[in-house]
């Protein structure tokens, strides 16, 4: 005999059991993870404590201190001048012309009316520097040409500096980077001898600067190489009869200062230079990438000197 099932009982199975036929649906949980990145700092925006620079300077007398004013000037080197003070005046046709002759006469004359100012600037020097005689100077100068231009043959800029000024100096080195030069003083002519003595002062009465121009009558030789070995200029075996006007400098109130090479003078009738042969390339002909080059036929070319 069949149990009768009450009616809200069966009402719930039914609902269980379609329940259960219905296909089960997964849900996935999503997880959240904090990623580290770069940390970027960021400046924090400062606010000036002074508004204008005039409020700044103000403050600052205030407090006590004194800011000094920026003078946008050009600085200069002090030991040794740009130039020659006066320069002496070869007269034409020295070496050459007797003292017996009119014209050597006329030279000499003009000689004693400039030793009147060459005396008194002597006497300028001498207060500097006691150790100053025109007897022993002519020498001392020789010595210190003939150094100065041996420190090309061998590029020894550091003591070319001691022996010569700033002014001479890059005149003395100038487009000799990439040659070599060969200077050799074979003897002197003549004996040395002071021409002019100019004592004058810069930028304030003080700053004294003492000149002396030698006169140098003497023989030499010198030849100049390019970078490739081929001579540009000169002879190294043939000597040349030199007449030269040198000027040395000193700066008589630096007490470590000393007696060096600052220029030198050439007169408007001295011969003119022998000219520089330079190496130049000859360009072949122009070809196009599936052509060869055949040599010409006999002789090879040389190559030109221009």
């Amino acid at each position: 005999m069949a149990v009768p099932v009450p009616r809200g009982l069966s009402r719930l199975s039914r609902a269980l059991g379609w329940w259960s036929r219905q296909p089960v649906l997964v849900t996935q949980s999503t997880a959240v993870f904090t990623v580290r990145t770069k940390k970027r700092f960021t400046p924090p925006t400062y606010q000036p404590k002074y508004k204008s620079e005039k409020e700044f300077v103000e403050y600052a007398r205030k407090a006590g201190l004194v800011i000094p004013p920026e003078h946008l000037e050009r600085p200069i080197h002090l030991a040794c001048t740009a130039g020659i003070f006066d320069a002496y005046v070869p007269p034409e046709g020295d070496a050459r012309v007797s003292s017996l002759s009119k014209e050597g006469l006329a030279q000499r004359t003009e000689r004693l009316k400039k030793n009147v100012t060459s005396q008194l600037s002597i006497r300028r020097i001498r207060e500097s520097d006691p150790n100053f005689k025109i007897k022993d100077f002519p020498e001392k100068a020789q010595d210190i040409f003939t150094e100065a231009h041996l420190c090309l043959n061998n590029s020894d800029h550091d003591r070319l500096h001691t022996l010569v000024t700033e002014n001479c100096f890059p005149d003395m080195v100038w487009d000799i980077k990439y040659k070599t030069v060969r200077w050799n003083f074979v003897e002197s002519l003549e004996p040395p001898q002071v021409v002019q003595v100019r004592c004058s002062s810069l930028l304030k009465q003080g700053n004294a600067y003492g000149q002396v121009t030698i006169r140098m009558h003497t023989r030499q030789t010198l030849a100049i190489y390019d970078r490739f070995g081929r001579l540009m200029y000169g002879q190294e075996d043939v000597p040349r009869d030199v007449l030269e006007y040198v000027v040395f400098e000193k700066h008589l109130v630096n007490p470590y200062g000393s007696w060096r090479m600052h220029g030198k003078i050439i007169p408007p009738w001295a011969p003119p230079k022998q000219p520089i042969l330079k190496t130049v390339m000859i360009p072949g002909p122009q070809m196009k990438p599936w052509e060869e080059y055949e040599e010409p036929q006999g002789e090879a070319h040389k190559p030109q000197l221009a």
